[in-house]
């Protein structure tokens, strides 16, 4: 059985018709996901390698790794030098992609594109990018000996569980690119804080979408987990 951890980045607004998107603050013109998906026999190597990191750099061995915290010096990195948190942050995107055995499928929705007439499957960021994420995951899951699979998603979802249970079911009866035997119907939701792979997959997921948000192309961070890059889709 394989796990994929999924976290987003982004929102799900749109401007008022007519208006663009801002270029700081929100509704943000992009959202993406981020999946980090690895074998079950595999997931307390990677679990371990994620508290040793974080003992190495003298954290206690449940502290919470959010990109968020990372970039603006909050949670467990409050107090730390911009340089200290930067290099942090280099040396984890280092040992996902040298060192942890995990794909990565990413995810963008371009709210600017996405023509607003469509139904809500097409024009809610967060649906269809989950139809999107479960698509990329059953190929992979396709090229696989172990063809079956999972998804756990942050608990912070878990207020739309209902409707992403509900989602997921009608996709894996009737969308023309999921395998039905594939993935495992509904989702697992854990709290973030609880997790070492959601913890991976949040900040997989922001450095996938300042891919889409900034000037550079996010190149410093993107190349070192690139080879990790199983898929990448960017819709519409």
């Amino acid at each position: 059985m394989h796990l994929m951890y999924v976290d987003e980045s982004g929102d799900c607004g749109y401007p008022a018709p007519g208006d663009a998107f801002p270029v700081i603050g929100g509704p943000t013109r992009y959202f993406a996901r981020a999946g980090v998906v690895l074998h079950g026999w595999k997931w307390m190597h990677v679990h371990q390698m994620v508290e040793d990191f974080k003992r190495s750099r003298g954290l206690p061995w449940d502290a919470e790794i959010k990109a968020a915290h990372l970039r603006r010096a909050m949670g467990p990195f409050r107090g730390w030098p911009p340089q200290e948190r930067r290099q942090f942050l280099l040396d984890l995107l280092d040992s996902i992609g040298r060192e942890m055995d995990v794909s990565i499928l990413i995810v963008a929705i371009d709210k600017e594109r996405v023509d607003r007439d469509q139904r809500e499957r097409f024009t809610n960021p967060s649906v269809r990018s989950l139809e999107l994420m479960l698509e990329r995951y059953n190929g992979f899951l396709g090229q696989q000996r172990d063809k079956s699979g999972m998804v756990i998603l942050d608990a912070v979802e878990s207020v739309n569980d209902e409707n992403l249970r509900y989602f997921q079911s009608y996709l894996l009866q009737f969308s023309n690119h999921i395998e039905v035997r594939r993935i495992v119907e509904g989702a697992l939701f854990m709290p973030s804080h609880t997790s070492n792979l959601l913890q991976l997959a949040d900040v997989c997921t922001n450095v996938a979408y300042r891919r889409y948000t900034r000037p550079d192309g996010n190149e410093d961070e993107m190349r070192r987990i690139r080879g990790r890059v199983h898929a990448e889709k960017q819709w519409p």
